[in-house]
């Protein structure tokens, strides 16, 4: 990881697995969103943006984030929180991985 980048953590199960399952469903894209992630995971873009109504927030270890969703493909979305770093950090923050999933997520329908 270069120093400046974002870190990609999976904050649930559910994450790590989808991940896996997302990355053989559309390897390419995967590794697009890879990138985005890591570099510039708020930078909104027609594929990337803050979900809204009662998605837009989620707490994760008793922190309330806006939800980010990555859209890598037609049905495949990524779900995350950005944590940013504090001072003296190797990185940028943190990409807090909540959900990878290769179909449409039906919350969002």
């Amino acid at each position: 990881m270069k120093r400046g980048e974002y870190e990609l953590v999976f904050i649930t199960n559910e994450a790590q697995k989808g991940w896996t399952d997302c990355v053989a469903a559309a390897r390419n894209a995967m590794v697009d969103a890879w990138e985005q992630l890591t570099r510039e995971p708020e930078a909104l873009s027609g594929r990337l943006y803050v979900l809204r109504g009662e998605l837009r927030y989620g707490t994760y270890q008793g922190r309330t984030y806006e939800r980010f969703q990555y859209k890598f493909s037609d049905g495949g979305r990524l779900w995350y929180f950005v944590e940013h770093a504090g001072k003296g950090s190797r990185t940028a923050g943190r990409v807090l991985l909540e959900r990878c999933m290769a179909g449409h997520p039906k919350e969002t329908e």
